[in-house]
């Protein structure tokens, strides 16, 4: 007769499992050190968030580790002999390629029930998710003020640009003999052309999009607009690698407005690179985030990667690339990123970029599966 797991036996199973197991779980990074400053654990979230193994970092001295970031270090410092001090704060962990990650941090000086101190915990939590969300906020309240007075300003311009347009037109026609004023004529018009089409971006940018929703499939339009790109006299000296996912599900979308987004994203790739370099189109299930709504399963995302070996963009226009009228290229109207934030936000997703003056751009947008 085949004997059954009593309840006490399940208790005592459930108490085998270890500390070690219970924090290597954590989705937080934990770090402990000893009580001569060395690190004694680390676990897998802790990995991943400072992009060190754990076979590096343990039995090194937690200043050796984080010297990258001096705050952090001084925060376990008062943690230890004779402050004991816990503390918690936020501040930027310095990777070792350079990159920086806000966190939030909490350290907790570890003893013994007679005070023996035996070491120091540290959590760590990523927040570039969160502030990420905060930015999009930010950003949506600034576009909304925006369309408000684009609204408001486009027929008071659009009016007296017809007149000027319509008399520019009419001295060319005027003109037939004095070439160089036809000339000057032809570029009025041109002008007031491109304040005419910055207009209706603008207001493009303000207003809601007329979505019209469906299954699609990313690698189609990814495909397609390769496909146009490649023609063009900034493309035609880049070279193109595709990772896609062939097992990606479908995504919930506008194909006509994620055509646009993507159209963007690989033109000012290739811009950047002038013509010569490496673009590099990656698809895979996005594993960073999710979102839960009440009485629904937790909504997934799939993620697409622009990325170019380009020049790269400075640490001081990251936090403005999306803002309209916000350019780094000369000529450009600042609105082609601004209208993608805005397409991406309105299919409930998130696009963002990592970027290093000399290291290229990576254009990462997060979309909803099906």
């Amino acid at each position: 007769m085949k004997a059954t797991k009593t309840a006490p036996e399940k208790s005592v199973s459930a108490a085998r499992v270890s500390w070690e197991n219970i924090l290597t779980s954590l989705e937080e990074g934990v770090v402990v050190t000893d009580a001569e400053g060395k690190i004694s654990f680390f676990n897998q979230a802790a990995e991943v968030l400072t992009e060190l193994p754990a076979s590096h970092a343990v039995n090194l001295p937690y200043a050796e580790v984080f010297g990258r970031s001096p705050w952090l270090v001084e925060m376990i410092r008062k943690s230890e002999p004779p402050d004991f001090t816990g503390s918690r704060g936020e501040g930027e962990l310095t990777l070792p390629r350079g990159r920086r990650v806000p966190v939030n941090l909490t350290v907790s000086p570890l003893q013994d029930r007679y005070d023996h101190f035996l070491g120091t915990v540290v959590l760590l939590r990523d927040l570039t998710h969160r502030r990420e969300l905060e930015e999009d906020l930010k950003r949506a309240d600034r576009m909304a003020a925006m369309g408000t007075l684009a609204a408001g300003l486009a027929h008071e311009i659009k009016n007296p640009l017809a007149g000027i347009k319509g008399a520019a037109q009419l001295i060319t026609r005027k003109l037939k003999n004095d070439e160089a004023l036809r000339r000057h004529a032809n570029n009025i018009v041109k002008e007031v052309n491109r304040v005419d089409l910055l207009i209706d971006q603008l207001l493009d940018l303000s207003k809601p999009s007329t979505m019209n929703f469906e299954q699609v499939n990313i690698h189609e339009i990814l495909d397609q607009v390769l496909l146009l790109e490649k023609e063009d006299p900034a493309g035609l000296q880049v070279e193109i690698r595709k990772n896609f996912d062939p097992s990606l599900p479908l995504v919930r979308g506008d194909r006509a407005r994620l055509t646009q987004v993507f159209l963007n994203l690989v033109k000012n790739s290739f811009q950047a690179m002038g013509g010569h370099g490496m673009l590099t189109i990656t698809s895979r299930i996005e594993t960073d985030f999710h979102v839960r709504e009440e009485g629904r399963e937790r909504g997934k995302f799939i993620r697409i990667e622009v990325e170019d070996d380009g020049p790269g963009i400075t640490e001081e226009d990251l936090p403005h690339i999306f803002s309209p009228f916000f350019s780094t290229k000369s000529g450009g109207t600042g609105l082609g990123l601004a209208i993608c934030y805005r397409i991406v936000n309105e299919h409930a997703g998130l696009i963002r970029v990592e970027s290093r003056a000399g290291a290229g751009a990576c254009f990462k947008v997060s979309l909803l599966i099906a």
